[in-house]
């Protein structure tokens, strides 16, 4: 872990030099292409977050990543940390604000069975606390490698290996027993609503980086995916003619579970330009599917005079394969300084997730079973090709402590929704798109490091609603919008530290502890900014 050297005085100007002139162009680049994104073209796939510095830093780390995002943004920059390190689990409890417009009575209504129904205070509005895991890595070194007397560099010859455990997305939201209810055109609504979904990504895996030359780094990885995505849907609805005290029910309930096993590889290289520009590169593999497993369960019913059920349950294959990826990254590092932009690029995807199933349908009316049958069942969500921009800074306020900060985007690649919608039409509920912005401090010791900030969100788009007041029960696509915070607390820590403290703890309870030496100055566990005053 090596320390930033400070500055006797602040440096006065930056030079314009070619490769700066370069790497505004990549900047105005890499924005262009944001700007040429389409947006009605919206998984979210910067939901997770990856390490504590790089989670601060704007989901960058492309070129400057040493924490254990590391390997899932590029595995070449694994060079850059020490022997012998753990990257801990990080903790991020996350508030979340999230209003749905309309979401009791979503859509038009049928007419000849409710009326002109027009409720109002429809809108709903949910908070929660939630805690996320992050990555946990351990690194450690193959070889040395040799040093060409600066301190400040890699070793030439390094060899790095790294194991690792991570969420690499994730997206949940759900609320238990809603109530609602309301009076319009002569009829009293009653309802109750819980709504339960959960997609999420973890990989695991082996990476490894090489120390080619004092500029070029190359590295790689092979990773487990396992995609896992849960949703429960209930939904009671209750409505009364108030002037005859007739009355219908609506009750829908759907529940699906899936589990994706794949494995992917990514691919990365970084180079040192100059002694304050370097660039890097990485390929994240299409993934190859391994095994799957699917399970799901429907059921509607419409009660009147008499009582119409249709259900059915099933199970069979759910498949949701890694989009491939492209990462760009240029970097800057000056004594007090070191800023960092990266763009990826996500490929479509035809079948960004599918659902096939053989299912038992049963109807029954009247008490009585009118049909049983089997069907196959498939749904597919496929994904548009996305851009997102990430920008991170961090200034370093003392020696041994920064300030860290950094904003990235976040579209979403599905296609927007359209309604209405049949019921066993989509599989995800959400289109929402966001922005994330992060700020925290990073303090560099001799025992390793430690990350304290928080990052902020923001997100809007679309949700489907079950429309319970349509014949038959439908999806319509409302409007919703998401606050959130998320309280980032990780770091690392040497284990060859922690022998030596140990060792002298031991040493001091026997009473053959030696005197104590000079402690040095913490060591930053990047190299050493490139450039000094």
């Amino acid at each position: 872990m090596l320390a930033p050297a400070m500055p006797l005085r602040p440096r006065a100007h930056l030079r314009r030099s070619g490769l700066c002139g370069a790497l505004v162009g990549m900047a105005s680049a890499l924005l262009g292409a944001l700007g040429a994104s389409p947006a009605r073209a919206q998984g979210r796939y910067e939901s997770a977050l990856l390490g504590g510095r790089s989670a601060l830093l704007g989901s960058t780390g492309v070129v400057l990543g040493v924490d254990g995002a590391a390997p899932f943004l590029n595995p070449a920059t694994i060079v850059r940390i020490e022997d012998r390190n753990i990257a801990f689990s990080s903790s991020f409890f996350r508030y979340a604000h999230r209003t749905l417009a309309a979401w009791h009575q979503p859509g038009p209504v049928d007419a000849d069975r409710y009326g002109d129904l027009r409720l109002d205070r429809t809108t709903v509005t949910d908070q929660g606390l939630s805690t996320l895991p992050d990555a946990t890595c351990y690194f450690f070194d193959l070889r040395s490698g040799a040093r060409d007397g600066s301190p400040a560099r890699v070793p030439v010859g390094r060899q790095t290996l790294a194991a690792c455990l991570a969420k690499t997305e994730e997206s949940e939201f759900g609320f238990d027993a809603l109530g609602f209810s309301g009076e319009s055109a002569g009829r009293r609504v009653t309802q109750a609503q819980t709504l339960r979904y959960r997609w999420g990504r973890y990989s695991a895996g082996p990476s490894w980086s090489y120390s080619v030359n004092d500029r070029l780094a190359v590295g790689a990885s092979l990773s487990v995916v396992r995609t896992r995505y849960t949703s429960a849907l209930s939904i009671s609805s209750i409505v009364e003619d108030t002037g005859t005290g007739a009355a219908s029910s609506t009750t829908y309930q759907t529940a699906l579970s899936g589990d994706s096993w794949d494995l992917l590889a990514h691919l990365g290289a970084t180079y040192r330009l100059t002694r304050v520009f370097s660039a890097g590169i990485s390929v994240r593999t299409p993934s190859v599917h391994v095994f799957d497993s699917f399970d799901g369960s429907y059921q509607d019913t419409l009660a009147t005079g008499t009582a119409a059920v249709r259900h059915w349950s099933g199970a069979g294959e759910f498949v949701a394969p890694s989009p491939a990826r492209v990462a760009v990254g240029a970097s800057a590092e000056w004594s007090r300084l070191r800023l960092e932009l990266d763009g990826f690029f996500y490929m479509g995807q035809p079948e960004f997730a599918r659902i096939a199933a053989d299912r038992e349908e049963i109807a029954m009316e009247a008490g009585t079973v009118t049909s049983r049958r089997q069907s196959r069942f498939g749904v597919v969500e496929a994904a548009a090709p996305v851009v997102n921009v990430g920008l991170g800074a961090e200034v370093f306020l003392t020696r041994d402590l920064s300030l860290a900060s950094g904003v990235v985007t976040d579209f979403n690649a599905l296609s927007s929704l359209r309604g209405p919608l049949s019921v066993e039409s989509r599989l995800f509920l959400e289109r929402m798109s966001g922005v994330h912005a992060a700020l925290g401090l990073v303090s560099y010791t001799r025992y390793g490091d430690l990350v304290f900030g928080a990052r902020f969100d923001y997100a809007a788009g679309q949700m489907a609603a079950v429309n319970t007041f349509a014949s038959p029960v439908r999806l319509d696509p409302i409007d919703c919008r998401e606050l959130g915070a998320t309280l980032v607390l990780a770091g690392r820590i040497s284990l060859r530290t922690v022998e030596n403290v140990a060792r002298e703890i031991g040493d001091a309870v026997e009473g053959s502890a030696a005197a104590p030496s000079e402690r040095g100055a913490p060591r930053e566990p990047m190299r050493e900014p490139a450039q000094k005053d």
